[in-house]
């Protein structure tokens, strides 16, 4: 698949460094046709990963580096959460004021423990959304764009066929495993390139910790799950996720030399020592 994506420049990924210019090689994602560097797809010695999928891809080019089984299908996390980020982004305003509906107290998993009845604004459920993967504020700014969440699961469906992205498919807004709820490592890395492109969406996955205030007073401290953000200084997020199904999956972008790379890890048991050695494998190649 090298030669697909060999000549795509996916913009605005963090900085606005980069030029504006159109030529589209997904729907909904705008491309530059500059190649990437040809050394590092042939210099770079492969590790041995616990996932049972990845992709590596040069950020700036959308060239593919390095895959492990790109285009199967399988759960995919809280990596979901992206498209849902994504939506809310893209048809609201930070500012806007936001009621918590009584299925947020319901939903399980990985939560902040908002209360039904309590109102937050659009940012701050957008931070509880990516930094602790927070459930209950995914099923909250659902209810509030779709008006239920069965709405905005059609709306995230849509989403995905404008993107391009033929190997995906959402049964709820917060990665809950489901026989219906699976992507692929490819269609996660240009989804996940697509959300960079919103600065908003950029600024808070970057972001380590934050407090978020409700309307009523009440203080949420708010963690980033991904640890090699807290760790590393060249990653810069993007989102993690965990389920029984999914096992651990982790989606990082960082920088090596002057450019930067996206890496998707799909079925890992030790998400973290994966993504580690390819960076480690990176920098070793372009050395």
């Amino acid at each position: 698949m090298l030669s697909v994506l060999a000549s795509v420049l996916v913009l605005g990924l963090i900085p606005p460094e980069l030029p504006e210019a159109s030529s589209p090689s997904l729907p909904g994602i705008e491309v530059l046709s500059i190649s990437a560097p040809d050394s590092l797809a042939s210099k770079i010695r492969m590790p041995m990963l616990s996932a049972s999928g990845a992709i590596l891809m040069d950020a700036e080019s959308g060239q593919e580096i390095f895959s492990i089984a790109p285009d199967e299908r399988r759960p995919m996390a809280s990596l979901t959460k992206i498209m849902t980020a994504l939506l809310i982004l893209e048809n609201h305003e930070l500012s806007e004021s936001v009621m918590v509906p009584p299925i947020a107290e319901e939903v399980k998993g990985s939560t902040i423990d908002i209360v039904a009845g309590q109102r937050l604004s659009v940012r701050s459920l957008l931070y509880a959304l990516l930094l602790p993967s927070a459930n209950d504020a995914a099923y909250t700014l659902a209810v509030f764009d779709g008006r239920t969440v069965g709405t905005f699961v059609e709306r995230m469906n849509k989403r995905a066929e404008t993107l391009g992205l033929k190997n995906t498919h959402f049964a709820n807004p917060a990665g809950l495993d489901h026989p219906q709820q699976y992507s692929t490592p490819r269609d996660l890395a240009w989804l996940a390139l697509a959300a960079l492109k919103n600065e908003n969406f950029a600024t808070i996955v970057g972001t380590r910790t934050a407090r978020i205030t409700a309307e009523d007073g009440t203080e949420y401290s708010l963690k980033n799950t991904n640890e090699m953000l807290h760790y590393n200084a060249n990653v810069f997020g993007v989102k993690t996720g965990t389920t029984d199904g999914a096992g651990e999956c982790l989606i990082i972008l960082f920088t090596e030399g002057d450019r930067r790379y996206l890496l998707v890890i799909l079925g890992s048991s030790e998400r973290y020592s994966d993504g580690l050695k390819q960076l480690q494998a990176v920098r070793a190649a372009l050395q």
